[in-house]
């Protein structure tokens, strides 16, 4: 009888002590924005990659964008994109996948939203 008592008095010690044991930390989730603007008014020009990570935290990467003529503004407009895809690009190696892109174009100004979830 003491065995049996001693017995179910581990088990439970031990079944008890598991759900104190420390638990690997969450993996991010919910959503991420990763996005592409550009700004061409008058002698000034502006393009950048913000990326706004699930936290809310956000990063801005400046492009090179110059709008002398015609070509050269084709020319940053192209860089803007291929910044904005290696980033969703390097962003898809770590399990995240574009759900949907959001293009915008007002006057002077273009901006491409892409929306990211972790799967």
């Amino acid at each position: 009888m003491k065995k049996v008592f001693l017995s179910t008095a581990l088990a439970l010690a031990v079944a008890g002590s598991w759900a104190f044991y420390p638990k690997a930390p969450a993996e991010p989730s919910g959503y991420m924005m990763v996005i592409g603007s550009a700004t061409f008014a008058g002698f000034t020009s502006k393009a950048e990659v913000t990326v706004v990570d699930a936290a809310g935290k956000s990063t801005v990467v400046d492009v090179d964008a110059r709008n002398t003529s015609a070509k050269q503004i084709t020319q940053s407009m192209n860089k803007l994109h291929m910044a904005e895809l290696q980033k969703i690009n390097e962003l898809k190696q770590q399990g995240w996948v574009v759900i949907q892109a959001t293009p915008q174009a007002i006057e002077g100004m273009m901006t491409t939203a892409y929306l990211l979830e972790k799967r």
